[in-house]
């Protein structure tokens, strides 16, 4: 009867769980150690049992990850679906973020922000959460400069502004959330998520700044952000989000 009753316990926790997402910078699979190591990577992000992963510098293909498909590859260890998006062509192969979660994605599509220099791009796709039809995207804006950065978040939420429902929006926004993006993503209805605990996420060893980081829209009650410790798999520490239901 005791099993019965965890059992049914274990049921109803899991229902009143809200969405779990994490942001990841995979830095390509290498870690401080320089090596490229695509199980370490699948192992981590397994082991945060997140409902969607966002990841930035993701290989596909190219010369120097030997060949390669990260996103394919992680896609694979993890047993989950996979959207990748190509922010250049790099290498005899492409470059750029990708989505993966155990839930379909529906609906994935590319977010062109940029073409000058090295291009950017935002990928997105909806989930189903419990009933109910969610957009998750995954950003990584320009490293150069902030007017940059700036036009690239005005085209960025151009876009979401077209997107009724909630939308949980996250990545490597190369500043800090208190920055020009930031700015521009407060007025536009887009709240910030808090971390608890420690917030900077880079560089991986030694962190001191914070950029990589969560904003949602639409949700009553800020998610719970948490920096994940020191996974000697990239250069950036993960982000995980629980947001209430």
């Amino acid at each position: 009867m005791r099993w019965l009753i965890l059992l049914i316990q274990g049921i109803l926790l899991a229902a009143a769980s809200g969405l779990t997402v994490m942001t990841w910078n995979i830095h390509r699979c290498v870690g401080p150690d320089g090596k490229m190591d695509i199980p370490r990577v699948a192992d981590f992000i397994r082991k945060q049992k997140p409902d969607v992963v966002v990841i930035q510098e993701v290989d596909q293909g190219t010369q120097r990850s030997e060949g390669k498909k990260l996103a394919d590859e992680l896609a694979k260890l993890l047993g989950w679906n996979v959207f990748f998006g190509k922010a250049i062509d790099f290498q005899g192969g492409e470059y750029g973020q990708a989505i993966l979660s155990p839930m379909p994605l529906e609906n994935p599509r590319i977010i062109r922000l940029s073409e000058e220099g090295e291009a950017r791009i935002v990928v997105v796709a909806e989930v189903m959460h419990r009933g109910e039809r969610l957009t998750v995207a995954g950003v990584h804006l320009d490293v150069g400069g902030g007017e940059r950065r700036m036009r690239e978040a005005k085209v960025l939420l151009e876009d979401l502004a077209k997107i009724k429902g909630r939308i949980v929006v996250a990545g490597d926004w190369n500043e800090e959330p208190d920055e020009g993006a930031g700015e521009l993503l407060r007025k536009s209805g887009f709240v910030m998520q808090p971390k608890k605990g420690a917030v900077h996420t880079c560089p991986e060893d030694q962190p001191n700044v914070e950029i990589d980081h969560f904003w949602a829209r639409g949700f009553e009650k800020l998610g719970q952000a948490l920096v994940l410790e020191d996974s000697k798999a990239s250069d950036h520490r993960a982000v995980v989000c629980k947001f209430a239901d």
